[in-house]
């Protein structure tokens, strides 16, 4: 993967080399202008020898003088044939910052960071559906007990700012029915987190699984990206794991399981589940150390009633 930065300076280079090939092809169809700029650059030459030999200030004004004549007949050339001096220029995607991604050392461009977050949009594992689900578009509107969904809506909130701050938030467990705007509130929770500058990866848990097996058992022509992919899994800044519950289970898969979770306790960094087992179902669901660790270092938020789906799509079909 291509880090944004160096994106950046690739693009920017483009961009010259477009100019210069643009410039070539204008002096070739009007040889005056080609020439004008050879005198320019000869000029520019005359000054950097006359000041390393340290000459008088006449000389350094007569050259000067010849130079202010050289832009203006090169500025009467270009309007006589109908062009302009952005000819000379590169033709920036933002003018802002000429593609440097910076606008003051140390200060980023808004371009170089709509960069970074596409970027970590495109290995969040967020499906383009998801950009929609935010925190000020989950209506509180389809729930009977409306006060407890704002308090969930203000804890997954509260949640989203520690992780985009850099702290080190309780875990969160989300359970309840299909439908019930749990993958709203974790892409809700991704989308906060993506735009403070973090990293995400937003998967279900056969995909985390396939991805730990390709990595222990992957031939070693694909390790080197397997284990890549392993290593974001123990490393990014919030793990949002989505249908926990619908994996195959088996002592392998508890085993890493536990694994990844041990991994990210030790280093500080927070997970977000989503799952459809209720913490009993859990309880007997997976062994002991595994269902510790997924309930007792958690917050645990319910979610229940009707599908919110069904209720949109029934409530359309009556209007």
């Amino acid at each position: 993967m291509t880090e944004p930065h160096m994106e950046t300076a690739s693009k920017r280079a483009r961009k010259i080399e477009e100019m210069e090939r643009h410039v070539e092809a204008v002096h070739r169809a009007h040889p005056e202008l080609e020439y004008i700029a050879q005198e320019i650059a000869a000029n520019a030459g005359k000054l950097i020898h006359l000041l390393a030999a340290s000459g008088s200030r006449e000389a350094r004004e007569a050259i000067d003088r010849e130079q202010e004549r050289l832009f203006q007949r090169r500025l009467e050339t270009l309007r006589k044939y109908g062009l302009d001096l952005s000819v000379y220029e590169p033709q920036w995607d933002c003018p802002k910052c000429q593609d440097r991604g910076f606008v003051e050392p140390g200060e980023k461009c808004d371009c170089q960071k709509n960069i970074e977050w596409a970027a970590r949009w495109n290995n969040s594992g967020l499906a383009p559906g998801q950009a929609e689900q935010t925190f000020d578009l989950f209506s509180l509107y389809w729930y009977e007990d409306q006060a407890a969904y704002r308090r969930i809506l203000e804890e997954t909130l509260l949640f989203a700012e520690k992780v985009s701050s850099g702290g080190r938030p309780e875990n969160l467990l989300l359970y309840g029915p299909v439908g019930t705007g749990k993958t709203h509130l974790c892409s809700a929770v991704a989308n906060y987190v993506l735009q403070a500058g973090k990293t995400v990866l937003y998967l279900k848990i056969g995909k985390i699984l396939d991805w730990i097996r390709q990595s222990r058992f992957e031939d070693f022509s694909r390790r080197d990206k397997s284990m890549e992919a392993l290593n974001s899994l123990y490393q990014v800044d919030l793990l949002i794991i989505d249908d926990l519950g619908t994996e195959s289970l088996t002592d392998f898969t508890q085993e890493q399981m536990l694994y990844l979770l041990d991994e990210r306790v030790v280093h500080g960094l927070p997970w977000m589940i989503s799952t459809n087992l209720t913490p009993d179902e859990m309880e007997e669901h997976y062994e002991n150390r595994l269902s510790d660790r997924l309930l007792g270092l958690s917050k645990v938020f319910k979610f229940s009633g009707q599908s919110i789906r069904w209720m949109k799509k029934n409530a359309n079909r009556k209007t």
